[in-house]
């Protein structure tokens, strides 16, 4: 019987040795940012990528998509500093925001002199940071979704939401938004960039899945900007 149970123990633990180094060999596949997006990189504190000044009235944190180096989003961010915002994006572990889904807290103690705090994700990303929101709904003002939509059900609070997303997104697509809209809060505002698609939120290429965008990645990215302004003004 005991010579029985330690087969049974040693095969678990090989299938669990097995599992961890699939999924290390997994996550190692990521999209990479293009070498535009790097040259903006030009802030880090720690681990994040930080953009404007640490004194300005609202921050914003931004969690990446599934895979996504963050600095593939150096383009958005610098577009949310020039108008004014302070912009942290904490580089996730393994690039997976499921894997951080808390780290929106510690940024929010280490950065005290911001007035207000807004979270932004892409993809997972915008799942996995309304996540947080929804369990420390005080510490944020409003949740801003990239081709994302909430991974708890929002529908009964009146948080502010901002849902941005690409006509022609073949991975988020625009039925599969609109069929998690009952998820949202009472206070959610929708918008659609026309010839948009998913990975045009940042700098990295193609994605696969994705159908080929209309337009190009700065001016999918440059309205959403725009959008997110205006809405932040209201």
């Amino acid at each position: 019987m005991k010579k029985w149970i330690k087969i049974a123990m040693y095969s678990v633990l090989g299938i669990l040795i097995i599992g961890s180094i699939t999924f290390f060999v997994w996550s190692q596949f990521t999209y990479k940012p293009t070498e535009e997006a790097l040259s903006l990189v030009d802030q880090k504190d720690k681990e994040n990528l930080v953009f404007g000044q640490k004194e300005a009235e609202i921050g914003i944190i931004f969690y990446q998509g599934a895979k996504v180096e963050v600095e593939s989003y150096s383009y958005l961010g610098k577009g949310l500093e020039n108008n004014g915002y302070f912009v942290v994006m904490p580089k996730l572990p393994f690039n997976l925001a499921i894997l951080g889904t808390n780290v929106a807290g510690d940024i929010i103690e280490t950065y005290p002199k911001i007035q207000k705090w807004y979270v932004v994700g892409h993809s997972l990303g915008g799942s996995m940071i309304s996540r947080y929101a929804f369990h420390h709904e005080k510490k944020v003002e409003g949740i801003i979704f990239l081709a994302s939509y909430p991974a708890d059900d929002f529908s009964t609070k009146s948080i502010p939401m901002l849902s941005i997303y690409g006509e022609v997104d073949g991975v988020a697509t625009v039925d599969e938004i609109k069929n998690r809209g009952n998820f949202m809060s009472k206070n959610t505002t929708m918008h659609m960039i026309k010839g948009g698609n998913h990975a045009n939120f940042g700098m990295y290429g193609k994605q696969k899945g994705d159908n080929d965008s209309l337009i190009t990645s700065k001016a999918q990215q440059d309205e959403t900007v725009k959008v997110i302004a205006e809405w932040l003004q209201k």
